[in-house]
């Protein structure tokens, strides 16, 4: 990731980092637009197609997957309102359909059917659309924007206090001005979308919101900035949820009697690790299964796959969708 610009009409404000004091405001913004879709950045297009779903349907502790813990995470701060996730085709809807909505907040899924719009114009589109079923005090408030490919640790609160209507933009950032994947957009703002065209989030908008004479903020909110683009910045986000207290195990999943699993590793709904075998430092996707006397180690394993028995998965992603390894007894998406 690149670290937050600083251009004319910018500023840093100072805020305090998870563990200090913080500010405790009601969140004024009513809206947010999640960006969950598999095309929400190219960034990712390589992990989401090696393990057949979107990196925000991912799951990052035993109960949530990341857009699930970004909107629980949003309304235990005070966030009250409708969240808009943007999908980028029907097919993406499942991945979603268990997703309940905390209470004061309402989910809606809307399909980006205008082709490739990047972040702002997916952004812009979603407000667009769904502005004109607000009343005026909703509208005003302007929309705080969810980059779901990023870990959601980070103050929300704070970041909610350092809210100024009378600006442009506030976008929150790390300890080391990496940006953290939430954003504020005032309404004027999001106004500055052109209607056709691709239309890039920071690069572009933001660059567009200082031209049009208003201030930018940085709210520094976040210690650990995550982006999940790959095998590694998946297992550090689940690393970095588990060193704050997620649950690392599913109800559901099965360690049989012989089996070690230990680490920072992940089993999600279905899994199993049968006897014998050896997890370490590896996320276990939903329904797969690591049969007895193999070893999974700093690795995924993808919704559905079978490693069979006394294989050794070191370093990667298994049986990637796509990968030779897939077919046979080599293993694979089942």
């Amino acid at each position: 990731m690149s670290p937050i610009p600083t251009p004319v009409g910018f500023a840093r404000s100072a805020i305090a980092l998870p563990g200090e004091a913080s500010c405790t405001a009601p969140c004024s913004a009513r809206v947010a637009i999640v960006l969950a879709g598999r095309g929400a950045t190219t960034r990712t297009v390589g992990l989401s197609t090696a393990l057949g779903l979107p990196v925000a349907a991912l799951p990052i502790n035993a109960e949530r997957n990341l857009v699930g813990c970004w909107v629980k995470r949003m309304a235990e701060a005070g966030f009250t309102g409708h969240v808009v996730l943007a999908i980028t085709s029907e097919s993406e809807r499942a991945f979603y359909a268990g997703l309940h909505a905390p209470a004061g907040v309402t989910l809606q899924v809307r399909e980006d059917s205008s082709g490739h719009r990047g972040a702002g114009g997916t952004i812009g589109d979603a407000w667009t659309e769904f502005v004109a079923t607000l009343d005026p005090a909703m509208r005003a408030g302007g929309a705080i924007v969810i980059e779901a490919s990023n870990l959601p640790l980070l103050d929300f609160a704070a970041f909610f206090g350092a809210i100024d209507g009378s600006h442009g933009a506030l976008i929150g950032a790390s300890g080391d001005a990496e940006p953290a994947g939430i954003t504020w957009l005032a309404p004027d703002a999001l106004g500055l979308v052109p209607r056709i065209g691709y239309f890039d989030l920071k690069e572009q908008l933001v660059t567009a919101i200082v031209k049009a004479g208003k201030r930018v903020n940085a709210c520094f909110c976040g210690r650990d900035a995550c982006r999940i683009s790959d095998r590694a910045s998946y297992l550090r986000a689940v690393a970095l949820m588990q060193q704050a207290g997620a649950a690392t195990r599913c109800g559901d999943a099965v360690v049989e009697p012989g089996a070690v699993v230990r680490g920072n590793s992940l089993l999600c709904d279905g899994a199993v690790v049968e006897r014998g075998a050896l997890v370490v430092d590896s996320v276990v996707l939903p329904g797969a299964r690591v049969c007895s006397d193999a070893v999974v180690a700093r690795s995924i394993v993808p919704p559905g796959s079978h490693v069979p028995c006394g294989y050794l998965v070191v370093d990667e992603i298994f049986g990637a969708l796509g990968s030779a390894s897939k077919s046979g007894t080599e293993g694979g998406a089942s």
